[in-house]
């Protein structure tokens, strides 16, 4: 019996130096998953927001400059807010800006905005306002768009290869400044280099897509030519993919005339590969 008080006295002492000593012991610190730095908000990146009314994608670069496209009914396309922003930009410090509005006039073939205006505060979420003449918006996004609803991929900080890039795409596209109404696209084509061409609208159109960085965003220059194209060249902007399901991207090619001589001119593809 006598050692049986021993035995059990030294494995009570035993186990209170296993948990760091008499009384005072502390349970071992639980492991906390930092979150997934790919989808951290940051300054820049690509970003879903939903307004109520529309839903928008948003491409915010490090140099400031903003594109924005408008969806109604999660995918026709509505509009295209796009602009450089200053550092002091912010949802209370608003600046102009272009937008694109494509579905607002009576033939819907487009109009420039006349009194547009952006701000955009980043936070643990990133916070955005709009205004024009159809009225002020506000949204939020917490975090970067992905790849698709089932995947962690960032759109922004994880390059498509241009071997999934490459391919044929059909969708459609939306312009401003040419008086045409939405058209069909059933031939852009981007080649292994990144080449691209298409034809709509009258125009032929001409291009390379040229990685932005080490980004998921292709900085673009496309020239449109054609008799009958009224499209002014060249045209500038970026190339946003908005979804990779199945290695088939889908892309928001967000192309503006770099004069504004006789108004801005706006072509935007919406293409999916096939």
């Amino acid at each position: 019996m006598q050692f049986s008080k021993i035995t059990i006295a030294i494995s009570l002492l035993l186990s209170l130096a296993a948990c760091g000593g008499g009384g005072s012991a502390t349970s071992a610190p639980v492991a906390v998953k930092d979150p997934d730095p790919q989808l951290l908000i940051g300054t820049v990146g690509v970003f879903d927001v939903n307004y109520g009314q529309f839903s928008g994608v948003y491409t915010f670069l490090e140099n400031g400059d903003f594109y924005g496209l408008h969806f109604v009914s999660g995918s026709t396309l509505a509009g295209h807010p796009h602009g450089p922003l200053t550092a002091t930009n912010s949802t209370t410090s608003m600046e102009a800006i272009s937008w694109a509005n494509f579905i607002d006039d009576m033939n819907q073939v487009g109009a420039q905005e006349s009194d547009g205006k952006f701000g955009r505060t980043f936070g643990t979420s990133v916070n955005v306002r709009i205004s024009g003449s159809m009225g002020s918006f506000s949204a939020s996004a917490s975090k970067q768009k992905t790849y698709s609803t089932s995947d962690t991929k960032s759109l922004y900080k994880d390059p498509i290869a241009m071997s999934v890039m490459a391919g044929t795409y059909t969708g459609s596209m939306r312009t401003v400044g040419i008086d045409m109404p939405k058209q069909s696209v059933t031939g852009f084509v981007i080649d292994s280099s990144g080449n691209f061409t298409a034809t709509a609208v009258n125009c032929k159109f001409a291009g390379k897509l040229v990685q932005h960085g080490a980004t998921g965003i292709f900085d673009a220059q496309v020239d449109a030519s054609g008799d009958s194209c009224h499209l002014k060249s060249p045209l500038k902007g970026i190339v946003t993919p908005l979804s990779v399901i199945n290695n088939l991207p889908q892309l928001g090619v967000q192309l503006n005339s770099v004069s504004a001589v006789n108004g801005l001119h706006t072509a935007v593809f919406i293409v999916t590969k096939t």
